[in-house]
């Protein structure tokens, strides 16, 4: 939930992140579409224009104002930093990788991939940085962050979710660009994930394993 309603034209919506919309039409007599646009996810790979909603609008006047306030405890946090992770996202020869490693399950039960290890209590800038051409959605489980930076990509996204206190499980990387996060560990003491969002991306081993401690760290 954010402090207040932010006004956009459009907005960037990834695999997995969530947004509540609320439209303002005008007073005149006509039928307003809600686009999906293109968007140029990789090199010529450009998504095509679909109309997700018609909305018939007759023109009826309602004397309501938007909200000036929508959740007064919104805001963002500045705690102090137990320590910073750095995660690169890469892909190559089919495969899926975060700092080089290929999450995969072996024969023999055992399981190879990124991992970090957080204690409960604390909070951790994670930054994440785009080593291949497409676009990632990261998805870390259990605890949400907020976003301290973006760099390359769409500006607007950058410009909207660095300054608004949104809590969010979900954020654009973009392709060759990075992202600063901010993530207080404060729930659920065990073991979890973070992951690409594309789901075959995360398939070819995009993905890493969050070991969250209750108590001291070995």
């Amino acid at each position: 939930m954010l402090d207040k309603a932010y006004p956009v034209s459009s907005l960037i919506l990834s695999p997995g992140e969530r947004v509540s919309v609320l439209v303002k039409a005008s007073t005149t007599t006509r039928n307003y579409r809600l686009l999906s646009l293109p968007y140029n996810r990789q090199g010529n790979m450009m998504s095509p224009q679909i109309t997700l909603l018609t909305l018939a609008n007759k023109g009826t006047r309602f004397n309501q104002a938007l909200p000036s306030t929508v959740d007064p405890g919104a805001v963002r946090i500045n705690p102090p930093i137990a320590k910073t992770e750095r995660l690169a996202l890469s892909m190559g020869q089919g495969r899926g990788y975060i700092n080089g490693i290929t999450f995969e399950m072996m024969a023999n039960g055992s399981m190879s991939s990124f991992e970090i290890h957080s204690k409960l209590g604390t909070c951790e800038i994670w930054e994440i940085t785009n080593q291949s051409g497409m676009d990632h959605p990261f998805h870390q489980h259990v605890n949400p962050c907020q976003v301290l930076s973006v760099t390359g990509g769409d500006a607007g996204y950058a410009s909207l979710y660095t300054k608004a206190p949104a809590w969010k499980d979900v954020v654009l990387i973009p392709k060759w660009g990075s992202a600063r996060i901010l993530v207080p560990v404060m729930d659920y003491g065990g073991m979890t994930m973070f992951h690409c969002h594309i789901v075959e991306h995360e398939d070819i081993g995009m993905m890493g394993m969050w070991h969250i401690m209750d108590g001291m760290m070995m």
